[in-house]
């Protein structure tokens, strides 16, 4: 059963429903998924309990199979996990699908895409000059984040509070995480394809995925939050995941065109890009560090060849294209770098 519905702030970080059992992923021979059960298992030993931390599902897919699976106590295949800011990922991929249409180009200016009523009447150099590449790199120089507030519905219409932001600096020149660049683009795609973003990847993406269960958030204006709120069972993200990896392929067919996902899952801004960091600063953050490895369509490159959708309190599915590999953790954690860095040493050698 395919859902959308508005939900509040508080509503909670895993909803339970029907799952996926159409077109589940392959599973691997128990001899393969054996090399797996040590590594895996030591990665929940060392995210639960530390510091309250809580690790909900684990997933390994190499080669396209599924090697290792397991879900805490509490917590099944089964459950809708929210994936606050991996929703990201999946708004991006919304923009591709109608580029790779010819709906869009991101280099078209985003206030084409807005009424007079949203944008505000005197309209800087710098707004005029935002193009869509700008939102989705997180390089659009909008000085506020409205999340919270928009989470908490402190106002209705979210694209003109935003749109009547101070631009702080130059777009395209520097980067600053807003997720309501995102939730500019969740409307965008929405009013090139006449439908709300899930329901158009629910018909490009989920559906030929095999992805039946999911939720998106709403904001007040109808539609989809775009930068959170989306829910989804662990092998869906894991799914999503395996599409990256092959390029855009699914079941032998191109649903989306390897040039987008390249472009997705390049570095196409570093985030220390205009702050004056040091040669050694950036090489000491380039080598310990997650967050520092450069931004491609609302995805993160990391360490060791990854790319990840990457969410609050520990929401990630991680592609590895060299390795041919696939890893999603779903969480709640204050120290996400523990969760990453336990993966490195615990699962990616054997991959």
């Amino acid at each position: 059963m395919k859902k959308t519905i508005l939900l509040g702030l508080f509503a909670g970080a895993l909803l339970a429903t029907s799952c996926c059992g159409r077109g589940a992923l392959p599973r691997a021979s128990e001899e393969v998924q054996a090399r797996f059960a040590e590594a895996g298992d030591q990665v929940f030993d060392d995210v639960w309990g530390v510091a309250c931390d809580q690790l909900h599902s684990l997933m390994v897919l190499k080669d396209g199979k599924v090697v290792y699976e397991r879900w805490a106590t509490g917590h099944t295949p089964e459950e809708l996990h929210i994936l606050w800011s991996a929703s990201k990922s999946f708004t991006a991929l919304g923009v591709c699908f109608a580029a790779d249409e010819g709906l869009l180009s991101v280099q078209d200016k985003v206030v084409d895409y807005f009424t007079d009523e949203e944008l505000p009447a005197e309209r800087s150099e710098w707004l005029q000059e935002m193009t869509l590449w700008d939102l989705l790199v997180m390089s659009s120089g909008i000085g506020s984040d409205f999340i919270g507030p928009a989470q908490c519905r402190n106002f209705d219409n979210w694209a003109q509070k935003t749109l009547a932001s101070e631009i702080v600096f130059e777009p395209g020149t520097r980067y600053a995480y807003n997720s309501m660049n995102t939730y500019l683009l969740s409307v965008i795609v929405s009013r090139v394809t006449g439908e709300k973003l899930v329901d158009y990847l629910d018909r490009k993406l989920f559906t030929p995925l095999g992805i039946e269960d999911f939720i998106w958030e709403e904001s007040p204006e109808g539609y989809n939050s775009g930068g959170w709120g989306l829910f989804l069972p662990t092998e869906s993200l894991a799914k999503a995941g395996q599409f990256m990896l092959q390029k855009g392929v699914w079941n032998g067919r191109q649903l989306l065109s390897e040039e987008w996902i390249a472009d997705a899952t390049s570095a196409q801004i570093m985030q220390s890009v205009g702050l004056n960091r040091s040669e050694e600063e950036l090489a000491r953050l380039k080598a310990e560090n997650d967050w520092e490895q450069g931004y491609g369509y609302q995805m993160w490159l990391c360490r060791h060849g990854g790319v990840r959708f990457d969410g609050a309190w520990g929401q990630f599915c991680i592609v590895f294209p060299e390795k041919n590999a696939v890893v999603v953790a779903l969480s709640h954690s204050g120290n996400t770098p523990r969760i990453l860095n336990s993966i490195w040493t615990n699962i990616v050698p054997l991959l």
